[in-house]
């Protein structure tokens, strides 16, 4: 399976600095593609790595001093010029890098950072979330598409068919499903207080939040019935 790791222009715990480091150095060793999607790019400033791609209609950089995007470019991280500029396009600089990702990387795993919320970019939230369901409408096969956006103390899972969750601490651990159509199936579940197999996920009715890990579970388990529709599965540490 072949990941893409997508660094968007929005909130980063600069407080845990060190997670993004891990995070980015990780990916550096397994030759992982790290696509910035315009100012995304800031976290490796900080951070003092560099990304593979770097998309966007970078607007968000136009303070860029040091590196250049001339330097950028001398240094090996290959700066998309298609878009340099383009601030009428018809695409957001996310979906240009899920896209990049998908079409032109032929990657069926996306891990997204900096797509949480502050307190007053919601708007960007939501709109951060569809790009794992466009990954998933796009993807070369659907049913094999893999997609969550991270950071330091919660993660979201796009699924459309199975997935395996580790415990993160001995704190308590916090699992929700959020559907968005209504047929979404939950074949089976282990390692939840509240047993979820068997269960139809109702958009309207969203009574599968704040499920919680087994006390003495190590890893939480989710498989979707044949034919169900994708859900979102929040994992809150």
């Amino acid at each position: 399976m072949k990941v893409a790791s997508i660094f968007l222009n929005g909130y980063y715990n600069f407080d845990q600095i060190q997670f993004y480091r891990s995070e980015i150095e990780s990916a550096l060793k397994q030759d992982t593609p790290l696509i910035c999607a315009d100012g995304g790019i800031h976290i490796f400033q900080m951070c003092g790595l560099q990304p593979t791609i770097l998309i966007g209609d970078l607007d968000s950089i136009s303070d860029f001093t040091t590196p250049t995007i001339n330097e950028l470019k001398q240094s090996g991280v290959n700066v998309i010029s298609e878009w340099i500029g383009q601030t009428d396009k018809d695409y957001t600089d996310g979906q240009l890098a899920v896209i990049y990702a998908l079409k032109k990387l032929k990657c069926n795993y996306i891990i997204i950072y900096g797509g949480f919320p502050t307190s007053f970019d919601v708007d960007h939230f939501l709109g951060n979330l569809k790009l794992m369901r466009l990954g998933f409408h796009i993807s070369i096969i659907p049913s094999s598409f893999r997609a969550e956006m991270r950071d330091v103390f919660q993660a979201i899972y796009f699924v459309s068919s199975q997935l395996e969750i580790n415990r993160k601490s001995e704190k308590s651990q916090y699992i929700s499903l959020i559907a968005e159509h209504r047929n979404v199936h939950v074949k089976s579940s282990t390692g939840l207080r509240w047993d979820v197999s068997n269960m139809w996920i109702d958009p309207d009715q969203p009574k599968t939040l704040r499920n919680e890990f087994i006390s003495d579970a190590n890893k939480v388990m989710i498989e979707l019935a044949e034919g169900s529709a994708p859900v979102y599965v929040i994992h809150n540490w």
